[in-house]
């Protein structure tokens, strides 16, 4: 995806668009944290989420997810919708409570790439996002499950970025059909 501006025309001084995706609903019924699997509806908000980012005309470099089987059961079908022909990168620095600055660091050697996705949980990505753009709060920032958040990165450090958009599973869904 070009980077979209609110008025649909690609932000100016953009080396990178970074959209966090939530992981969709997840079974409460597993024998841990870390295993709990996607639920039908999950599987569907999933199918959603891919469907209008690929509407959106987002072309990811590159999906990296959470190792929580939640995380990366949202990515896989996130990826098919999307038609992306990659390996799902598995990244510690999406799981909770991981600094914002852990997790540009870990992207990095992703700079040159225009596009990734990135799935995980909250609260964490709703931090994520805040440190991304400079907010002091990420209040206001919530991702229900499913949701997505489109930040533009002029560089892959704290404070660089522009929230372009985020959209709930309704918004999603009226794009995705």
């Amino acid at each position: 995806m070009k980077p979209v501006a609110a008025n649909g025309i690609r932000g100016s001084n953009v080396a990178m668009t970074l959209c966090f995706l939530r992981h969709a609903s997840a079974s409460d019924i597993a024998p841990s944290d870390a295993g709990r699997k996607l639920t039908k509806e999950g599987e569907e908000e999933s199918r959603i989420a891919g469907a209008a980012l690929a509407e959106l005309g987002v072309k990811p470099a590159h999906i990296f997810s959470s190792p929580l089987v939640r995380a990366r059961q949202t990515a896989e079908i996130a990826a098919k919708e999307l038609r992306f022909s990659g390996d799902i990168e598995l990244l510690d620095e999406l799981t909770n409570d991981t600094a914002t600055l852990a997790l540009l660091k870990a992207l990095r050697p992703y700079g040159d790439a225009n596009e990734l996705l990135l799935v995980g949980h909250m609260p964490s990505l709703a931090g994520h996002i805040a440190a991304c753009i400079g907010a002091r709060a990420p209040g206001g920032l919530g991702l229900g499950k499913g949701a997505i958040a489109c930040v533009e990165m002029k560089e892959l450090c704290a404070g660089a970025g522009t929230l372009r958009w985020l959209m709930r599973q309704k918004q999603l869904a009226k794009i995705a059909r």
